[in-house]
């Protein structure tokens, strides 16, 4: 099975949408016109790209995607880049699909220069151990009620 990672787009919004509602981290999950929004401000254009959005093809299908936020950080030197989602629809975890994502990603910090690359994950610690990532420190989350 060939595996095409490329940038995302809009015209993979609905592709992106789906995935996106698999993306479960214990809060309700995002409405359509809320990932619309999101989904815009990740596409958007900037001179300092901040927003890195690949997506994994298969057969013609969406079938994963990452989001990277490059930024600098005040306590480290050069630029960093947090993965803030990735998610393989789940027919088809198993194929190296994540892998490939993961690949994408470091080759994108790399040539931007990136020194350091960290991901938060409540689950699936295993995914980023394989792939030479180490515990530094715990995730917290808060809630806002905005309402």
């Amino acid at each position: 099975m060939s595996i095409t990672i490329r940038r995302g787009q809009a015209e993979d919004a609905s592709a992106l949408f789906g995935l996106a509602r698999q993306y479960q981290t214990g809060r309700e999950a995002i409405g359509r016109d809320e990932f619309v929004i999101a989904l815009d401000n990740v596409l958007r254009h900037r001179d300092q790209e901040t927003n890195v959005l690949f997506v994994a093809v298969q057969t013609d299908a969406v079938v994963g995607y990452s989001l990277l936020t490059v930024s600098r950080l005040l306590h480290a030197p050069g630029l960093t880049a947090h993965l803030q989602e990735i998610v393989v629809d789940t027919a088809s975890r198993g194929h190296g699909i994540g892998d490939r994502l993961m690949q994408a990603n470091e080759h994108y910090c790399m040539g931007r220069g990136v020194r350091q690359l960290s991901a938060s994950t409540a689950r699936m610690g295993s995914f980023y151990n394989h792939r030479g990532f180490e515990a530094v420190g715990e995730h917290y989350r808060k809630i806002l009620d905005l309402g």
